[in-house]
């Protein structure tokens, strides 16, 4: 996958029913026919040098966030906020995350 986000570029929704373990589970936005849930589906948005994270917020309307991402190398990027993301899978349709 290289340094880059070119694998992750684009937006990924949570498709939680499919996490395990440590592992979160995204599918492409818009790509993917997710089952009717009450819980709101958190979303990764990733350009060349930011990830936006759109999360529910109190009120159920949706937040944006942007952080920058650093490449770290070894499939590990770290958010603006400190967090950091390893990338376990990358394909055209699935991205498979875990985050600390």
């Amino acid at each position: 996958m290289g340094g880059g986000v070119q694998g992750l570029a684009g937006s990924w929704t949570h498709s939680f029913e499919e996490d395990q373990g440590g592992e979160q589970v995204f599918r492409r936005t818009g790509g993917f026919s997710f089952p009717a849930s009450r819980r709101p589906r958190d979303v990764l948005d990733f350009s060349a040098a930011q990830a936006t994270t759109v999360t529910p917020g109190p009120d159920d309307k949706q937040q944006r966030s942007s952080a920058p991402l650093t490449p770290l190398g070894m499939r590990r990027y770290r958010l603006g906020d400190g967090r950091e993301l390893e990338v376990v899978e990358a394909g055209a349709e699935v991205l498979k995350i875990r985050v600390g």
